[in-house]
């Protein structure tokens, strides 16, 4: 959308441009738009479910359940609410362009200002959550045992994502930077251009990895982007005097406050800064709540994947083809979920096992989840470092496991970053 000034003017078309973009992300944000406010329940005071269902059902004619909804994963319900407001915004913006002619109502610069202000401080604070998630390595999380034992065939888009962004903190971190830089920018007029910029270059690369590695949340990333095309849609044409048109001389310009009035901005200036206590506080409260799904590793010396290489139940060697055999075994395979132990038997199931250990009695228990007064108690012994031997019951055995571990470190992909590739 260009400039919608035009000698001092509104053309026909960019008034109802103005107000249907108005419309569309009002309906868009409230009230699932409003994430970054913590412990905030969108279902407690959103219209939009009954309705959603009934268009999606009506006019596309999906089979929307109520009991299936998907909010926010580019689901038929989602798909459905997109077209939904984009229909409402075409009807309610031709109905108000008739009442302000009418009436003869002129204030599209304030709407203008208006617009900006609410996408400004929304995908402002947006991007800086999710940008600090990234920084803190929360939502992708850390490269563990079960990622990289896991067949990359077996792996979703997402899920083969999700396991090079948690490889790579360096990237990661870089990216979650970028988002709170640029959305910190957005909250001040002086820098909503730089802001607009820096983060208009960081949705392209979101929205492309989403669409190419099948992200359910593409339709998310792709407002967003469409969001920072329209803050930026202002200086479109003095970027492209400063790239392309080196002739003509490109003025600074500010962005226009929404009040003139000296005391009502001095209040609203009050009002931002409670704002931005309120987001700083939310901020905090959702990084301490993410943190918490990875918890301090209390047994690291164990930590790791378990080849079974020999195995006696009852004293008597078993075939491989017996059910009773242990193929393989990890503890703390999982980062986000330490304390587990999941282990593989010879029928190719796998069974999850909570697990406590004394590393100087040298002693496991663990125990079927919900069943903590029943625990298979075992006995280990470490041998040259790579090899542990367990002995214990299990299932009304006695079992002796012989096995080689890999540690995470021992994994190629969790090798540091070389600058001399062949400097040993």
């Amino acid at each position: 959308m260009e400039k919608l000034i035009i000698n001092n003017q509104f053309s026909l078309f960019n008034k109802f441009s103005l107000r249907f973009l108005f419309l569309y992300f009002l309906f868009y944000i409230y009230p699932y738009g409003f994430e970054y406010i913590y412990d905030f329940n969108p279902d407690a005071f959103s219209f939009w479910e009954g309705i959603t269902i009934w268009f999606g059902e009506t006019f596309i004619g999906w089979d929307v359940y109520e009991n299936m909804l998907n909010k926010g994963f580019d689901s038929k319900y989602d798909f459905s609410r997109f077209l939904l407001i984009a229909f409402q915004s075409l009807l309610f913006s031709v109905l108000w362009m008739y009442l302000d002619f009418k009436f003869k109502l002129k204030y599209d610069f304030t709407l203008r200002k208006f617009l900006r202000t609410i996408l400004r401080y929304h995908v402002g604070f947006t991007l800086i959550m999710y940008g600090l998630a990234k920084v803190f390595m929360t939502q992708f999380g850390y490269m563990d045992i079960e990622k990289l034992e896991a067949p990359i065939g077996n792996s979703s888009g997402m899920g083969f994502l999700w396991t090079f962004m948690s490889y790579s903190k360096f990237y990661t971190m870089i990216t979650g930077w970028v988002e709170v830089i640029g959305g910190i920018f957005l909250l001040f007029r002086r820098t909503t251009f730089m802001g607009s910029f820096i983060l208009f270059i960081a949705m392209i690369n979101v929205v492309i990895i989403d669409i190419g590695f099948d992200v359910s949340v593409k339709m998310f990333a792709i407002h967003l982007l469409f969001m920072v095309v329209v803050l930026l849609s202002k200086d479109i044409k003095r970027m492209y005097n400063f790239f392309m048109n080196y002739e003509i001389p490109t003025a600074s310009i500010r962005e226009e406050s929404l009040f003139i009035k000296a005391q009502i901005k001095k209040g609203m200036s009050y009002v931002k800064v409670l704002m931005l206590i309120c987001f700083s506080v939310s901020c905090y409260f959702f990084t301490n709540k993410a943190l918490g799904f990875y918890p301090e590793n209390t047994t690291p010396s164990l930590t790791g994947f378990y080849k079974v290489e020999n195995q006696k139940v009852n004293n008597e060697s078993i075939s491989l083809s017996r059910g009773k055999q242990w193929k393989s075994f990890s503890i703390n395979g999982t980062s986000w979920q330490l304390g587990f132990m999941n282990l593989k038997k010879g029928d190719n199931e796998n069974y999850r096992y909570s697990f406590k250990a004394d590393t100087i009695k040298r002693t496991i228990n663990f125990y079927a989840e919900g069943d903590s007064l029943n625990p298979y108690k075992f006995t280990y012994d470490k041998i040259l470092g790579e090899e542990l031997v367990l002995k214990g019951m299990f299932e009304g055995d006695t079992l002796w496991l012989k096995t080689r571990v890999k540690k995470l470190e021992d994994y190629r992909l969790m090798k540091e970053i070389k600058w001399v590739r062949d400097l040993d």
